[in-house]
């Protein structure tokens, strides 16, 4: 996996075989600043049989040994396991957790609303009936029927390219990463998005991880549907950056967000004047073909 520097090699005589062990050192300064990580390969002959790593925005503030240190560590306990336990190591022990191997959609539309029937809701389904008109697949997430727990700020993403925490994010990472257009229906709640679809963005990191570390880049298009309750742009301040923040760090290129306020009043987006027209106009421009010279 790594293209970085051997900083210290290791061979470990065995019955099972020689063992190599090395720790590399790559920079990820373009990632962020600083950080640097740390891997440490075991080699079965030729054959690489398992990696570990460790990078520098793992290690908490105020530890007391650096990244270094720590490598230094995992390096000598990793070296000490293989002599202890070389039958352990002949097979491959690659830590992953891969994507499914379907879930792919043309729009993919993250619904954030908990409220199954409600504003969003109906703005999701107007998408996805928008994208089939079309003659382009769909999916929407209900966000709040899934398992989706925060982020804990780990970094783990930035070694291998997966998040370690098992739930199920890995089919929306799989869809975002294979969408063409990516839809993002909320309600305004305190002034920004609701706790669940907040969580997804959150754990988005793994998909900006996975573009980072292993190069698979979002080729997609974003739109926002917001509903606000109170009159007027000033609820949506908030959300639509948030939003934005979200597409701008994984490359999706956001097109004019639709904002529909004063629903205190209509209750209904449907019976707004022209909501559903502007939605259904939004995402159409969005999905057609594109002069690319």
């Amino acid at each position: 996996m790594s293209g970085g520097t051997i900083e210290k090699i290791r061979a470990v005589e065995t019955p099972e075989g020689t063992f190599t062990i090395r720790l590399i050192h790559d920079d990820l300064e373009s990632i962020y600043p600083g950080m640097v990580r740390y891997t440490v390969d075991i080699l079965c002959g030729k054959e690489p049989v398992a990696t570990y790593a460790v990078n520098s925005y793992e290690v908490p503030p105020g530890s007391l040994v650096d990244t270094r240190e720590a490598a230094e560590v995992l390096f000598s306990r990793v070296a000490h396991d293989v002599a202890s336990r070389p039958h352990t190591y002949v097979r491959s022990r690659h830590l992953t957790r891969p994507l499914p191997g379907s879930g792919a959609y043309d729009v993919v539309i993250l619904q954030g609303s908990p409220r199954q029937f409600g504003n969003s809701a109906r703005i999701a389904s107007w998408c996805s009936d928008e994208a089939a008109r079309a003659g382009f697949s769909s999916r929407v997430f209900f966000l709040h029927e899934l398992d989706i727990r925060p982020c804990i700020g780990c970094y783990a993403c930035y070694n291998f390219g997966y998040c370690p925490i098992d739930d199920d994010m890995p089919g929306i990472v799989r869809a975002l990463e294979s969408a063409s257009v990516i839809v993002v229906c909320t309600p305004v709640y305190t002034g920004t998005v609701p706790a669940g679809l907040k969580a997804v963005i959150d754990r988005c990191q793994w998909l900006h991880a996975r573009e980072k570390v292993l190069g698979r880049e979002v080729h997609a298009r974003g739109l926002l549907v917001a509903v606000a309750g109170q009159r007027g742009s000033e609820p949506f301040v908030c959300i639509t950056r948030v939003v934005g923040m979200f597409m701008g760090n994984l490359g999706i290129r956001p097109a004019a967000p639709v904002l529909i306020d004063d629903l205190d009043r209509a209750r209904d987006v449907g019976k707004v004047e022209g909501a559903e027209d502007d939605v259904r106009a939004a995402l159409r421009a969005l999905l057609a073909p594109r002069d690319e010279g």
